[in-house]
């Protein structure tokens, strides 16, 4: 993992746990970053804090004013945070409890923790420890009927919402969430999204991967996006999505078959 990174984590569990008056259990660093495929500029840096305490109303609003301090440094990597903290005992029992989310755009106090299929996969199987205990054998491992139906979930959001694209460069993340999705599909593993797609670029043969190479040199160098000829090529992927989406229908489709077969 990026040296800068690792330091950036270990500054906010730091605080995190003043915070939480030094109950942080464990502390992770899961997604992009665990898999060296964070990149600045573009990338999140994902963390999931498992705490021995009930998180109250009090600890949400001083991690809320952490978060918004955060935002206004603009720091390449505590800026970008995302993730969840939540209590142990919520975690043992399956129980609706607290928890801290720290999303791209909000935070919020939830009553469940979202960290599920392939993240949770990526975490139990890759997961950094930033800090504390190593917990993840007592975290829920995703069934294949949960990852599949994350699948059939991004299928369903690809239809409705990316049908048309802009000039950001997050234009272009569906083309890697569907090459992770493909990946798990023919290989039964999870992994990162650059991973998943050269992976693709190199093992498989479909019309779109022209686009999923120039996705991955713009994933590689952010600034890239920034061209008027890029800005352009961003915001017409919507029908190069949708074909992309296709192949994952067709994947997801011959997965359902292959399972079935193995049933009988």
């Amino acid at each position: 993992m990026d040296y800068k990174a690792i330091k950036a984590l270990e500054e906010f569990v730091d605080k995190a746990n003043t915070i939480l008056n030094n109950t942080v259990v464990s502390a992770y660093c899961f997604g992009s970053a665990i898999y060296d495929d964070f990149h600045i500029g573009y990338s999140d840096l994902d963390f999931f804090i498992i705490v021995d305490k009930t998180i109250t109303e009090d600890d949400f609003k001083k991690f809320s004013i952490l978060r918004s301090e955060f935002k206004k440094l603009n720091h390449p990597y505590l800026s970008v945070l995302e993730g969840e903290v939540i209590s142990l005992k919520a975690i043992q029992n399956d129980m609706e409890s607290n928890v801290i989310y720290w999303g791209t755009s909000k935070d919020r106090l939830n009553k469940r923790y979202g960290l599920a299929g392939f993240s949770l996969k990526g975490l139990i199987h890759k997961g950094y420890l930033i800090f504390g205990k190593d917990l993840r054998n007592e975290l829920p491992y995703p069934s294949d009927e949960e990852m599949l139906s994350q699948v059939n979930n991004m299928i369903d959001t690809i239809r409705k919402y990316a049908k048309t694209t802009d000039e950001d460069i997050h234009s272009m993340d569906w083309l890697f969430l569907i090459s992770q999705s493909i990946y798990w599909l023919k290989s039964y593993n999870v992994t990162g999204k650059t991973n998943s797609a050269k992976w693709i670029l190199d093992s498989c043969d479909y019309s779109w991967k022209s686009y999923l190479n120039k996705a991955v040199e713009i994933r590689l160098e952010p600034a890239l996006a920034k061209l008027q000829e890029n800005k352009r090529w961003l915001k017409g992927l919507g029908d190069v999505i949708q074909v992309a989406c296709d192949t994952l229908v067709l994947e997801r489709n011959l997965y359902i078959a292959k399972c079935n077969l193995q049933e009988l």
